[in-house]
């Protein structure tokens, strides 16, 4: 376990009927809207280097999880009514601390990993590996960002590429410059955004990989961007959450302070902005 994370590192996930959690003693637990618990269970000590960060994703009427420790890497769909394991898929490679993404190409669903060495594409309602493809190595911590057509992987030292998903998966175009360590990229269809460890921001052309802006901020960043209303909100180490145009040009719109540090992503929901401090939960509304 990472002492400076804990042991709740992964989100909890809510399709507004039950919600679910998973923490780095392997405890998997389900509630309903009233706090009432349906089911637990343990799934195994995921352990590894840095600890447990994987969040928990729910497809229809499955509890998706990633399994990642020293000694197994796997994929698994839980019943999200009794908590039953339906499928579980060995994953190859060594443990990394992203948390799968959904994505829907040509309408079809689609369960990435950002993996090492592989970025890998699953069935969710199966657990059956759709593509595959030899990208990153390292310490892998940040997701997949996706649009409508591809599919972006990253980690810190190794690089950004872009996927072209399906038969015959492969790399698009790929950069070295601007790679974060913590943080997960965004993508819209012609943006894709990125913020480091360093505190540097940069926007490229999502289809053809062409740097269109960099920005410096003064403090690191661990949460990742958020798009919402055509703007990007960046939120650093510090608690400053800094908010541009989601432009080919660098606009910034507003720079606010929480007055207290925080590592995680906000989440946003009904015009709200939520977001994890140190010590507090925010819930933040322009009434």
């Amino acid at each position: 376990m990472d002492q400076e994370a804990g042991l709740a590192v992964s989100t909890a996930a809510t399709n507004g009927k039950v919600v679910c959690a998973v923490f780095a003693n392997g405890n998997l637990i389900c509630f309903d809207m009233n706090g009432k618990q349906k089911w637990s269970k343990n799934i195994g000590v995921p352990e590894s280097s840095y600890g447990y960060s994987s969040s928990l994703l729910i497809f229809e009427n499955l509890l998706l999880v990633q399994f990642d420790s020293n000694v197994k890497l796997s994929i698994s769909g839980f019943d999200l009514e009794t908590g039953d394991q339906k499928w579980e898929t060995l994953r190859t490679g060594h443990a990394v601390w992203s948390s799968p993404v959904l994505a829907y190409f040509d309408g079809k669903p689609q369960l990435i990993i950002n993996g090492n060495p592989n970025v890998s594409s699953y069935d969710p309602s199966s657990g059956k590996e759709l593509w595959t493809v030899e990208c990153l190595t390292g310490d892998v911590a940040p997701s997949v960002a996706v649009n409508s057509t591809m599919a972006y992987a990253v980690t810190d030292y190794a690089k950004l590429a872009a996927i072209k998903p399906g038969t015959g998966a492969s790399i698009v175009w790929q950069e070295n410059t601007f790679t974060p360590d913590v943080s997960s990229p965004v993508a819209t269809d012609k943006f894709l955004f990125v913020s480091t460890g360093n505190g540097d921001v940069a926007c490229f052309n999502s289809a053809k990989g062409d740097t269109l802006w960099t920005h410096y901020f003064m403090d690191q960043f661990y949460a990742s961007p958020i798009i919402a209303d055509d703007m990007v909100y960046l939120l650093d180490r510090s608690g400053v959450m800094h908010i541009v145009k989601a432009k080919s040009e660098y606009q910034l719109v507003a720079e606010s302070s929480l007055g207290e540090r925080t590592d995680c992503t906000p989440a946003f929901s009904d015009k709200k902005i939520y977001i994890r401090g140190k010590k507090n939960l925010y819930c933040i509304s322009k009434n």
